[in-house]
C-alpha cells in the first residue's frame, strides 16, 4: 500500500492549475518516488467528481491518505506550502529515513 493517496482538481486550461500539477508531481517524485497514488481530475472533464468532492475552487489538492483528510485550495505553486499541506514538517529527516 502507498503511504499517500492524493488527489487534484484541476481545470487544464488555466496557468494556476498547470502549475500546481507539474510543483505537486515535482514534489511527489523528489520525496516520495513509487510511495504515492496521484489522482488528477479535470473538473471539466469530469464536474460529476468535482461535485461529489465539494469542489469550491480549483486548483484543490485533496490528502485522502494518511487520515485525516486534508484540502489545499488556490495557489499550489509555492513547495513549502505543499509540504506542509502533506504533513510533511521536516522532509530533510524524511529522506533521511528513506535512504536508511
Amino acid at each position: 500500500m502507498t503511504n499517500y493517496w492524493i488527489q487534484l482538481f484541476i481545470n487544464r486550461n488555466s496557468t494556476t492549475s498547470v502549475g500546481a500539477e507539474e510543483n505537486l508531481n515535482a514534489i511527489l517524485k523528489k520525496y516520495f518516488p513509487g510511495d504515492y497514488q496521484l489522482e488528477i481530475i479535470d473538473i471539466q472533464e469530469h464536474p460529476d467528481k468535482a461535485e461529489e468532492a465539494c469542489i469550491l475552487a480549483i486548483p484543490t489538492l485533496i490528502r485522502k491518505w494518511p487520515q485525516p483528510e486534508v484540502r489545499l485550495i488556490g495557489a499550489l505553486t509555492v513547495q513549502t506550502r505543499v509540504l506542509a499541506g502533506l504533513g510533511i514538517a521536516n522532509v530533510d529527516h524524511l529522506l533521511k529515513q528513506k535512504e536508511n
